[in-house]
């Protein structure tokens, strides 16, 4: 074995570390983890940098204290230290007084003797004074070093857990030093030093009252009362955030009588309504989040006082409409109140509303328009948001306090002279919503001017006079709509409650009371309401159409608006008067084409049209017809315009003027109907059956068109059904088009008890023989349709035909079984096969109609038998020629059904017959 294996196994083996782990190495795994780790990285670095840095703040605060507090401490121990030991300035005076004594004494002839000095004692309050003060000092020290050592650790924590870039080795380091930390009491710890210089603080000032007493008792008295009066102080700052959470004093021992208070049973974190095991500042933190509602309001009103110039306006624009609405569409409702107290303010300094019309006024054109545009259009956000707001929550539950209008008249003013500018797209959608606003607030003010007049336990004086107070408030001005049935009424109300002041009307109080409640019945009519939306939303409309931009948020525009009332707004027995009215013809417009008008636009304009009674009474409305008609050839996207038009209004454009034959263009109708189709998918399986032209005569390739997309309908609802039940609206439909198509046979009758498995059985048998017999004598009228128009495109849904046929081995009525036969032997008369074979009746020849069965058993009439087998013959004779699927076997079954009528032998079948390969 060479030498350095060997040295190998000794070094893994053999030396007394072996069992220890290697160094950690990040694996594939871990480096996955990279961003996961990042994310607790970013959390947890945040909280311990702000743990780390109050901690240093606060260390940096103490060590200067203490500095300053053990240099004042340090003084006043060099004087009263001198107290603890004998004096000897003291001892030689009292010495030289005795011998002074003594040598008066021997002139006088006396002899004295020698008084020895008495020994020193340190007296009490020395020994006192001293004691607290020399504590005082240790602690205050020992704060210090304990301090200087927090500071220490502290930069030592940072250095630790950053020292290594990989975030699986940071996050590693940073967890295991942080739940070190807390193991080994950090928080504690650090708490305590404030403490200890408290507590020094405590023994300096016990101390001083000893230095004092032998010295002066006033003195002495006066610092007991300094030093009760800081205890007091002390002690009230202590016990203060454990009652006021929101107090902003403290002292280390409030955490402590905080924890003290809580281990029994939660007394004092139940007094302010929590639960669970807080600290006293999580508990602070978790009371400011109860009941803010009323700070959140006085936070809103000191922001917009600061905002002293209209330029620092622009965040708080940015702001308000990501407080306002909601991702999920709508607005949020549950910040209304704070937004309210931005806008319902008298002071125009603190109304949001009157500082944006302020901005807007004067905006002027600064050097950096890029800049002026951005600002603008940041406003115009925030004036439709908050127009959204207010008119998803148009009142609060303090009635008094509402505004008669959130937004007034000088703003529309202010927003009118914008229409020249690039924020088009924006002010079109802002202005339709303040119209819309100042709507409700006109409603708001009638309803409670009817609430007043309503109100049983108010004399009928007292109700005139709050009517009328509360009527003041608008004014003929704020009816921006034409309706001279509205301003009739607004005007004798008005009238009426101004009666109620002259005193020849005193008297009839009771008389004026009434009259005013049938006057603003008639003001809130729904009709009337309906009418003023319809005037903002053809604005709307009619300004992005002279504008041609398509307006932001224009869907859910739309929809605020016409929702923003309780009655339904395209409710056509809503009654609207003519002159009202006028408004919905937006469509009145020969600008309305695709290429300038997009049709998410087109469709709001559309439904705006049917919005009102007077859809085909109005002079204009063949026009709007024509227009329709025209726009749905033009249009690219006819599948959106369907989908939206839920209430089919489309159809019923072109079916009035097929019906009172008033189109401009006929020739629309037909190509506008195609295109119908087209939207519709009428090339696909399932097609809604929106449309029930059935009694309706027109040209016969859209009336057989409209027959199959109901055809289809059926088929597919009677055979993808679970069950055997048909519904009723379907044999309606059955009823209908069957009747149409083949008048002479009758539908079949359910059974008279629907228990019974066999009849019913025999019952469904019978509708499907039915429906097929539709679906065949649909077939044939597109087969006679190729046979009078061989230049004309291919028409029908030959693939969807052939699916509904080709399975099929039940029966078909003979009828419908002759006029198949005679659609196939008028194909045959015009020769098809001498056409180009990508020719549509070429197509339909060669292609379709041999395969709509593979054993065509479903043939069984002997006369059509004849037919089809002699048009058959007459292809061959001619020349035709070619391999056409499934002639022969329609051939074949033709000659057996004349066979069995006939009584003829096989081998003549076989003689007659032409083989062709398939």
């Amino acid at each position: 074995m060479p030498l350095h294996d060997g040295a190998a196994d000794l070094e893994k083996n053999d030396l007394p570390f072996s069992n220890v782990p290697g160094r950690f190495k990040p694996t594939s795994d871990d480096d996955a983890c990279f961003k996961l780790w990042n994310m607790y990285i970013s959390q947890a670095q945040e909280y311990d940098r702000a743990l780390i840095e109050s901690w240093k703040s606060d260390m940096d605060g103490m060590l200067l204290f203490s500095a300053l507090y053990s240099a004042v401490l340090a003084a006043f121990i060099i004087e009263s230290y001198k107290n603890l030991q004998e004096d000897p300035a003291s001892t030689t005076s009292d010495l030289l007084v005795q011998m002074s004594r003594q040598l008066a004494l021997l002139s006088n002839g006396t002899v004295s003797t020698f008084e020895e000095p008495t020994s020193f004692h340190p007296t009490a309050s020395s020994l006192i004074c001293n004691l607290l003060w020399f504590l005082a000092l240790a602690l205050a020290l020992t704060c210090s070093l304990l301090a200087t050592f927090v500071q220490q650790w502290t930069r030592d924590f940072l250095h630790k857990t950053t020292m290594r870039p990989s975030p699986v080795v940071q996050a590693r380091v940073l967890a295991f030093s942080y739940f070190g930390l807390q193991r080994f009491g950090m928080h504690t710890f650090v708490d305590t030093i404030p403490i200890l210089l408290h507590i020094s603080l405590f023994f300096f000032f016990a101390g001083l009252l000893a230095f004092l007493l032998p010295v002066s008792f006033p003195l002495m008295y006066l610092m007991a009362c300094v030093f009760a009066l800081f205890v007091l102080v002390y002690l009230g700052l202590t016990c203060m955030p454990l009652f006021f959470l929101d107090a902003p004093y403290r002292t280390p021992l409030s955490d402590f009588l905080w924890r003290l208070g809580n281990r029994l049973h939660g007394y004092i974190i139940r007094l302010h309504g929590l639960r669970g095991d807080l600290s006293l500042t999580e508990a602070m933190i978790e009371k400011s989040l109860q009941d803010s509602s009323g700070r959140d309001i006085q936070c809103m009103q000191y922001t917009m006082k600061q905002l002293n110039f209209d330029t620092e306006l622009v965040p708080m624009f940015e702001a308000i409409p990501e407080a306002v609405l909601s991702p999920r569409g709508g607005a949020r409702l549950e910040n209304f109140k704070l937004i309210a107290s931005l806008i319902q303010s008298s002071e125009p300094e603190n109304n949001i509303i009157s500082r944006i019309s302020h901005f807007i006024s004067v905006s002027g054109t600064p050097s950096d328009s890029a800049r002026q545009e951005r600002d603008m259009t940041s406003c115009l956000k925030a004036l439709w948001s908050l127009a959204h707001l207010i008119i998803e929550k148009p009142s609060l539950d303090d009635g008094d306090k509402i505004p008669a209008f959130w937004f007034d008249r000088s703003l529309l003013q202010a927003l009118a002279s914008l229409l020249d500018t690039e924020l088009k797209d924006h002010l079109i959608s802002t202005i339709a919503l303040v119209r819309t606003s100042r709507l409700q607030s006109l409603k708001r003010c009638i309803d409670r001017v009817d609430q007043a007049l309503s109100s049983p336990s108010t004399p009928a004086h007292e109700k005139l006079q709050i009517a009328n107070d509360v009527f003041c408030c608008v004014s003929s001005d704020d009816i921006d709509w034409t309706s001279k049935a509205f301003l009739d009424h607004f005007t004798n109300l008005s009238r009426t409650l101004t009666k109620c002041s002259v005193d020849a009307w005193q008297d009839r109080a009771d008389e004026l009371v009434e009259e005013a409640r049938v006057i603003v019945s008639h003001l809130q009519n729904s009709g009337r309401w309906k009418a003023a939306l319809i005037s903002v939303l053809g604005e709307f409309l009619s300004t992005a159409i002279t504008d041609q931009v398509t307006p932001i948020e224009m869907e859910m525009t739309w929809k605020i608006i016409h929702t923003s009332l309780p009655s339904s707004f395209f409710d056509q027995i809503l009654e609207v008067d003519e002159d009202e009215a006028v408004a919905s013809f937006v469509l009145n417009n020969n600008t309305i084409i695709p290429s300038i008008v997009p049709p998410e636009i087109f469709i709001f304009i559309f439904r705006l049209f049917f919005s009102t009674g007077h859809v085909f009474s109005f002079h204009g409305s063949t026009k709007c017809r024509s227009i329709v008609q025209t726009y749905l050839n033009q249009c690219s996207n006819m599948n959106y315009l369907v989908t939206q038009d839920t209430e089919s209004h489309l159809e019923e454009c072109i079916l009035q003027d097929l019906r009172t034959d008033e189109s401009e263009y006929p020739n629309l109708c037909v190509t506008a109907i195609d295109k119908l189709y087209s939207g519709l998918g009428s090339q696909i399986a399932i097609v809604p059956p929106r449309l029930r032209f059935n009694r309706d005569p027109w040209w016969p390739a859209t009336e057989v068109e409209t027959e199959w997309i109901l055809c289809s309908d059926i088929y597919n609802k009677l055979y993808l059904s679970e069950t055997s039940v048909v519904d009723t609206s379907t044999l309606d439909d059955i009823r209908a088009l069957g009747g149409r198509l083949m008048p002479d046979i009758p539908i079949p009758k359910p059974p008279p008890s629907p228990d019974s498995p066999e009849l019913n059985k025999q019952w469904v048998d019978d509708i499907q023989k039915y429906v097929i017999s539709i679906v065949v004598s649909i077939i044939s009228k597109f087969i006679v349709m190729r046979s009078k128009d061989t230049r004309g495109v291919s028409l029908g849904d030959w693939s969807g035909m052939q699916t509904k046929l080709v399975g099929y081995e039940g029966r078909i009525y003979d009828s419908v079984q002759l006029q198949f036969a005679e659609s196939i032997k008028k194909l045959v008369s015009v020769l098809p096969w001498m056409y180009p074979k990508e020719s549509a009746v070429s197509q339909v020849f060669h292609k379709w109609i041999w395969r709509l069965s593979l054993d065509w058993v479903w043939i069984t009439d002997l006369r059509s038998a004849r037919i089809l087998a002699d048009a058959i013959q007459q292809h061959k004779v001619a020349g035709g020629g070619g391999s056409l699927w499934n002639q022969q076997d329609l051939l074949d079954r033709c000659l057996h059904i004349v066979q069995d009528a006939e009584g003829e032998h096989e081998p003549q079948i076989a003689s007659i017959g032409i083989s062709l390969d398939t």
